[in-house]
């Protein structure tokens, strides 16, 4: 079974307003591109096909227009997910039309059955060569409903992702009967032990591209790895950089095919092309299974750059800032200094950039935090839209009581009360 794992499209993100329609063009005619030549059988988009939950109209016709193109390819199986910044009645409204085109949405659990969340994939003869486990994001509301019992913020996310993933993981293996079939799991949440993580440590943590990533809550909401089923593979979204959980590489983030900010500037992006087998009784055993994943680098048909430093290092960067064949972004990020505004110190520099350069974006930095890491830049700002319910309420009960995340007092003061926001955003 071949199959290609993505993720966090975002759809509709205008970065800084910058038009990204380019981008989704090119990266929709590549993928549909590597389907064809590596003749995959099975795409998975695990969630936060949008950037919002009523994105704009030239984004939904590209969500539409790519998987329309797929109809007459070796592409017999296309499975969405929903994230956290998707509307789910906006993914399951076309559910019913998209479904004859072999296109299977779920957009939320909310009225689903174990077995509806379970999908039997087809080769193009029309035989079933895998099972789909297809679980979108899951709110921390129906979180607790799938448990009978009251528990601790601590042990929600545990408990109860374990349950969910073991009943659906049970109708899947009811759905197999034994049959020698693969199965891939969904899901769209942070998971704890991403890999690179210092065990046990809070703050900044590493890809497997070798790329810091922030992780802004600590350990708070992370799912453990435990929580996953023995699937063949589990194909995960909602952290926007190529990672695996607990070095598992059946257990893995494909990131965001696009750069989501100027953090994740000088990385490259990647889908995930994967080939598993199961044993001849169905099960998984190291000796009897095998899978292979192979990152695939997206194209980038924009440049985006962050420059840091103090006004002098920027205006030198910007002075000899290169040439290039595709259109530039630039974010500037400096060393505020007294009497000196910025943008006139270094408006002379800005307009020596080459045509298609442009500055997009300035932010001043914190100088306590700006060579904190063996002189790499670091920059801690994340965008209120990329934060859920209760990361936005943890940030508020923390800045408002002054304390740390790791610290007791902190911890107490969220378990306290998160429960109450989110109680109360559940009713809204």
């Amino acid at each position: 079974m071949r199959f290609i794992h993505t993720a966090d499209w975002h759809l509709g993100n205008q970065l800084h307003d910058i038009d990204r329609r380019e981008e989704a063009r090119t990266f929709f005619h590549w993928l549909k591109n590597q389907i064809i030549e590596k003749n995959v059988n099975t795409l998975i988009v695990a969630g936060d096909i949008f950037d919002t939950a009523n994105p704009p109209v030239e984004a939904r016709r590209l969500y539409y227009t790519f998987l329309a193109s797929l109809v007459d390819t070796c592409c017999k199986n296309v499975i969405i997910t929903g994230g956290n910044h998707d509307s789910a009645l906006l993914l399951d409204s076309a559910k019913d039309l998209l479904e004859v085109l072999h296109i299977r949405v779920i957009g939320s659990i909310n009225g689903l059955s174990p077995e509806d969340m379970c999908i039997e994939l087809l080769d193009e003869d029309g035989s079933a060569n895998g099972i789909c486990m297809a679980l979108p994001f899951v709110r921390e509301l129906e979180l607790r409903n799938l448990l009978s019992e009251k528990i601790s913020d601590g042990d929600l996310y545990a408990l109860a992702y374990k349950k969910l993933y073991d009943t659906v993981y049970e109708a899947a293996e009811k759905m197999r009967k034994g049959r020698p079939l693969p199965i891939i799991a969904t899901g769209h949440l942070y998971a704890a032990d991403l890999e690179g993580r210092l065990s046990g440590a809070a703050g900044s943590v590493k890809s497997d591209d070798g790329v810091k990533v922030l992780d802004v809550l600590g350990t708070l909401g992370n799912v453990p790895p435990s929580v996953f089923p023995p699937a063949d593979y589990i194909a995960l979204g909602h952290i926007h950089y190529t990672t695996m959980v607990a070095k598992n590489p059946a257990v893995r983030y494909s990131g965001s095919p696009f750069v989501m900010g100027f953090d994740e500037a000088d990385i490259p992006h990647y889908v995930l092309f994967g080939q598993v087998e199961a044993s001849s009784q169905g099960k998984k055993t190291s000796a009897e299974k095998t899978l292979s994943v192979e990152k695939l680098e997206t194209p980038q048909p924009f440049v985006y750059r962050r420059l840091s430093g103090s006004l002098e290092d920027i205006k030198n960067q910007l002075m000899r800032f290169p040439q290039a064949d595709k259109p530039v972004f630039l974010e500037v990020c400096y060393k505020r200094e007294v009497g000196i505004n910025a943008q006139n110190y270094l408006e002379d520099a800005v307009h020596a950039l080459p045509a298609n350069a442009s500055v997009v974006s300035w932010k001043i930095m914190d100088t306590e935090k700006m060579f904190s890491d063996g002189g790499a830049f670091q920059y801690d700002a994340v965008e209120i839209k990329n934060l859920d319910d209760r990361e936005i309420f943890t940030r508020l009960i923390l800045t408002k009581s002054g304390l740390d995340a790791d610290s007791e007092e902190g911890k107490a003061a969220v378990e306290k009360f998160l429960p109450l926001f989110m109680k109360l955003a559940g009713e809204v």
